[in-house]
């Protein structure tokens, strides 16, 4: 288990990269356009180079992504700026002790110049102050330079994850009920991902009813797997793999690039793939801090 440390910068006040060009700040509703804009810019530029997807959709997909995230108190953002000009960000989910962070972002003019890991050591300083356990992110397993980074920083890859991509196969598994889910299923889903992770994740499951993206589903009239929806943005946990296939032939579609599945569980990949999806990208879970290693069945979010 690695242990955090209060070696980093906090937010709260500007900071100076290496050479005094860089600065990080606290986000305000106004920097949403200028976020939204490098967050596409950042990504799409990527995705390019290498021949692969763009994890966002559009432009306005990450406009709206952080309008949602300015306007949210379970989540942080932080900018970079140099000259007064936004050139990045990073966001930080708050709303589980233990951090997921992402995306983190830089304006492809000014990368490889410093300011990603000035917003890196920012947005970890203040989870540290805040008392968080630990921190957690998913990398884009072609972006050698993160991950370079986040192994600087202290974070351990944990698992290899195959996105995975496609129309859901919509079959039912028998003794498996999928609905959505309700407020009295809070308590049912918390006690699935504390048996899974150790941890639950209610703020996520929370937001996702009130969102109308989750499901449970049941086995002999308990809940024994849930799912904050079906896509790159939600995460799913269950007692058995079968829940899991459960929920994932129950989507009516994927939001965003597809699903997150761990590599490691080779027949729920398999069982994917034999139901007419399609891998199209790698990524790692990575952490630092406290984490337990999964006792379950369960797909991460684009955060952990």
């Amino acid at each position: 288990m690695n242990t955090l440390s209060p070696l980093h910068p906090s937010p709260a006040a500007t900071t100076s990269g290496p050479d005094g060009s860089f600065g990080v700040r606290p986000a305000t509703p106004a920097d949403r356009e200028a976020c939204g804009r490098i967050f596409w810019e950042a990504f799409a530029g990527l995705a390019s180079r290498h021949d692969f997807p763009i994890e966002p959709s559009d432009p306005g997909f990450t406009e709206r992504m952080f309008a949602m995230w300015l306007g949210h108190p379970g989540f942080d953002c932080t900018v970079l700026e140099r000259e007064g000009e936004v050139v990045g960000s990073a966001v930080v989910d708050n709303r589980c002790p233990i951090r997921g962070i992402g995306p983190v972002t830089v304006a492809p003019s000014v990368q490889d110049a410093g300011g990603g890991r000035l917003l890196m050591e920012a947005i970890m300083g203040r989870s540290i102050q805040q008392g968080a356990p630990g921190m957690r992110l998913v990398q884009t397993a072609y972006h050698y330079r993160s991950l370079a980074l986040y192994s600087k920083l202290g974070f351990r890859v944990r698992e290899p994850l195959s996105v995975v991509a496609g129309a859901p196969p919509r079959v039912s598994l028998p003794g498996h009920e999928v609905r959505s889910a309700v407020v009295e299923d809070l308590e049912a889903c918390d006690t699935v991902c504390r048996r899974v992770h150790g941890i639950d994740r209610r703020g996520e499951v929370e937001d996702a009813l009130r969102f109308g993206s989750a499901l449970v589903v049941e086995r002999e009239g308990r809940v024994t797997g849930y799912a904050t929806g079906l896509g790159y943005g939600m995460h799913a946990a269950g007692r058995e793999r079968s829940d899991l296939q459960a929920l994932i032939g129950a989507a009516e579609r994927f939001l965003g690039l597809g699903i997150l599945v761990p590599s490691r569980d080779g027949e729920l990949l398999r069982w994917c793939l034999a139901h007419g999806l399609r891998i199209v990208q790698q990524s790692h879970l990575m952490t630092i801090g406290s984490y337990q290693e999964p006792k379950g069945a369960w797909l991460p979010s684009i955060l952990f």
